[in-house]
């Protein structure tokens, strides 16, 4: 069972349904919509819209195997979706659009500045608006990708893919956004050059269109803002106290040294636009 924020509407969970129809008919695993009572796919509860979907059992995408498979099916996925469209964007996304990367930084990072910041709060502000502001915006082809392709919405049953999970956040962006979260997150997690290289010739031999040189120098930037994104999470609207200082904790911890990662990466040359080439 699915209950999607206040913010979703009913259509844009119509679209995104409708979506995911067309990738289970050219093959995609993804789990059957189950109707509720009066035949529609979805319904009510309260000020948000929920759907069911048939539980299929798995565990998630992890291990060097399970990675090489799942990057090859991205690359199928991305070629799936290549003609497909959204009507309505996703109104909150695990994505941050480069051209509104500074804007959006300096806005998270004003929030955390006027709400009683520690001197480790103010050092990660200081990090994120560095990091923001050295990355240069590039123009890409855009396509409608899944959006938040990275461990339990990737499940397996051995080593096959047995469901494809969460199109919430699916919308049009450069793919190379949709390959920044999970090989982003590896590389700071202590994957080597080397073993991405392997994953995105993996997601190569899938795909209809291999990475351009163009897209594989915007990689790393893409990867970069991935880290970036998680701010935004700082913005959203809450009456709820606990969710707003698990936010701020969770900047201390985790969002913040992601982004002086990335910021220290690339000013010792550890990582670069050829990084990935």
């Amino acid at each position: 069972m699915r209950v999607y924020g206040p913010w979703v509407s009913s259509d844009r969970l119509v679209d995104l349904q409708q979506i995911r129809g067309a990738l289970l008919g050219r093959g995609v695993p993804i789990p059957e919509l189950v109707p509720a009572a009066d035949g529609k796919t979805w319904c009510r509860f309260g000020d948000c819209v929920m759907e069911v979907e048939r539980y299929i059992p798995g565990s998630p995408m992890s291990g060097a195997e399970r990675l090489r498979v799942g990057m090859l099916l991205l690359g199928r996925l991305h070629a799936f979706m290549a003609d497909l469209d959204v009507v309505r964007p996703p109104p909150l996304a695990n994505h941050l659009p480069q051209d509104r990367a500074v804007d959006a930084t300096a806005a998270a990072t004003a929030y955390v500045l006027e709400h009683d910041p520690s001197p480790m709060d103010e050092h990660y502000c200081k990090v994120a608006e560095e990091l923001a502001g050295m990355l240069p915006v590039h123009e890409l082809p855009t396509q409608l990708v899944h959006g938040d392709y990275w461990d339990n919405n990737v499940l397996f049953r051995d080593e096959t893919v047995v469901a494809v999970l969460d199109f919430d956040f699916a919308g049009v962006r450069p793919r190379v956004d949709d390959l920044a979260l999970p090989l982003g997150y590896l590389l700071t997690a202590g994957h080597g050059r080397s073993q991405i290289l392997d994953l995105i010739a993996a997601y190569d031999s899938g795909a209809d269109q291999p990475l351009t040189p163009q897209e594989r120098e915007c990689l790393p930037l893409a990867m970069a803002r991935a880290a970036l994104f998680f701010l935004q999470y700082l913005l959203m609207p809450s009456n709820d106290d606990a969710y707003t200082r698990h936010a701020r904790q969770e900047f201390r911890d985790k969002r913040g040294p992601a982004c002086e990662w990335w910021l220290n990466a690339f000013n010792s040359g550890t990582i670069s636009t050829a990084t990935f080439r």
